[in-house]
């Protein structure tokens, strides 16, 4: 491996385009590397099948009392390196005269896992599992209700007490691991305020949209009216232009709305009809 400029290559074919988003630094595989990393991808589907639902992990926290939110730092350059090794060892196992020292070389950079490659989220889930289980596993002994979206824990019951012995417990799990807490973004939410999950509502029974999303998808769909209604690509300051991308995306809000807040996602669809907007 060798750096020349913006590119991290592995080989003369096989590279990353350092990408920079605020302080997050993004490493963008060529389309090659991709490729490839894609089929290791489906690989480790096999093995360790990356099953996440964010209605799911927000829903089991519905009308709790209290709510204890956990981020993990850095979670994807935290994975210990043995912790890779033997996931990529387990998966080779599945493809016929695999590499294991090959699958390592286009899947890490430097021993850790890339902020960019499309394998590194199903890897750094992967390793965390035995960890998970251990959390879970506490967490239920003492009817605490636990879930997990990549490096987003969170813990919810009746009784703060046990919160604050669950978020010990989880400090001293993951420092054992190798991992560390984003101290600044752990929080205790009661049912008093927002119980904000994953950007989900879960104060009451039910699962519900945030008013800030509610209020940007209405936000869309007026600026879509606008330049639907004008023939022209220029709208608001916020959405620029709409192209077959923008729509898309809005569209993919609202299907999502539709599976998590049907209410909502009605209202919405309402507001488009008024505004003669097909969605």
């Amino acid at each position: 491996m060798y750096y020349n400029g913006n590119k991290v290559y592995l080989t003369q074919k096989l590279y990353y385009t350092v990408c920079r988003i605020g302080k997050r630094v993004i490493l963008a595989p060529c389309d090659e590397l991709k490729k490839k990393q894609k089929y290791f991808k489906t690989a480790i589907n096999w093995v360790y099948p990356l099953k996440m639902n964010t209605f799911k992990a927000a829903k089991i926290h519905c009308g709790k009392k209290y709510i204890l939110k956990m981020d993990i730092k850095d979670f994807y350059g935290s994975v210990p390196y043995s912790f890779i090794k033997q996931v990529i060892k387990n998966v080779c196992k599945r493809i016929k005269n695999a590499d294991i020292n090959y699958y390592l070389m286009i899947t890490t950079v430097e021993d850790k896992l890339p902020t960019g490659a499309p394998t590194s989220a199903h890897i750094a889930n992967a390793c965390f599992s035995p960890i998970d289980k251990r959390i879970r596993d506490y967490s239920l002994m003492f009817g605490v209700d636990y879930s997990r979206y990549m490096d987003d824990l969170t813990f919810s019951c009746d009784d703060k007490d046990l919160l604050n012995m669950i978020e010990k417990f989880v400090q001293k799990t993951l420092t054992n691991f190798g991992y560390k807490l984003n101290d600044k973004k752990t929080k205790y939410i009661s049912d008093n305020k927002q119980q904000n999950v994953l950007g989900l509502v879960v104060n009451n029974d039910t699962v519900r949209m945030s008013k800030d999303f509610r209020r940007k998808l209405r936000a869309m769909i007026h600026s879509y009216s606008v330049c639907k209604s004008s023939g022209s690509k220029e709208i608001d300051l916020k959405y620029r232009t709409w192209d077959e991308n923008s729509l898309a995306k809005l569209k993919g809000y609202l299907a999502y709305t539709k599976q998590v807040d049907t209410k909502t996602y009605y209202k919405l669809m309402h507001y488009a009809k008024s505004l003669n907007v097909n969605l």
